[in-house]
């Protein structure tokens, strides 16, 4: 009786060590897991699907003429702002700077910009931008050539946008998001692309 007991047990443990690993990983890839997700759950919202950006032209105040082509070639971190930027919009584009600064020689990839939104022209808001964030090419817009532009990639006020270096809007974040999160995605990003 001990011996067919033994038997038994060796019958079962010669199985589990050849099956069980098949077994595991059939569960791991047919089970959800919210484990697994969360391991490569992005901190921004993916734009799904991306959305490329059309032939356009629009004039800044100060003159500088914007198209598809200054999105082009790098990653862009993207900032649409209001007619003045206030404790947000400062806290936004400090994470952006922040974010770029902390890639190392990666940041060379990697351009921000600012498309503010202007009623009144507030010179007084663009030349401040301009002395805190030398590296970033801020360009304000009059609200009467913009709403097109705006209305058709869906581009909300207060947000800051990832743009790949085809051009294609690709994800965003909430103005609560924080610069660690967005570094994280960025990076990922940048690590698996070989362009921009």
């Amino acid at each position: 009786m001990k011996e067919q007991t033994r038997s038994r047990i060796y019958l079962v443990a010669i199985f589990a060590v050849f099956f069980g690993p098949l077994f595991f990983a059939m569960w791991l890839f047919y089970v959800p897991n919210s484990w697994m997700n969360s391991k490569t759950q992005n901190h921004g919202a993916l734009i799904e699907p991306a959305k490329p950006l059309d032939d356009f032209k629009i004039t800044s105040i100060d003159g500088d003429v914007w198209d598809k082509q200054k999105f082009m070639g790098k990653w862009t971190l993207l900032y649409v702002g209001d007619e003045h930027c206030d404790l947000y919009c400062e806290a936004s584009l400090f994470k952006m700077r922040q974010v770029r600064l902390s890639l190392g020689r990666d940041r060379q990839r990697v351009q921000g910009k600012y498309l503010g939104i202007d009623n009144k022209n507030n010179k007084q808001s663009f030349n401040d931008i301009i002395k805190n964030y030398p590296d970033m090419k801020v360009s304000w817009f009059k609200i009467d050539n913009t709403p097109n532009s705006l209305s058709t990639y869906d581009l909300h006020k207060n947000v800051i946008y990832i743009i790949d270096p085809l051009g294609n809007l690709m994800m965003h974040y909430s103005r609560d998001a924080t610069s660690k999160g967005i570094k994280k995605d960025l990076k990922r990003l940048l690590k698996v692309s070989k362009i921009g």
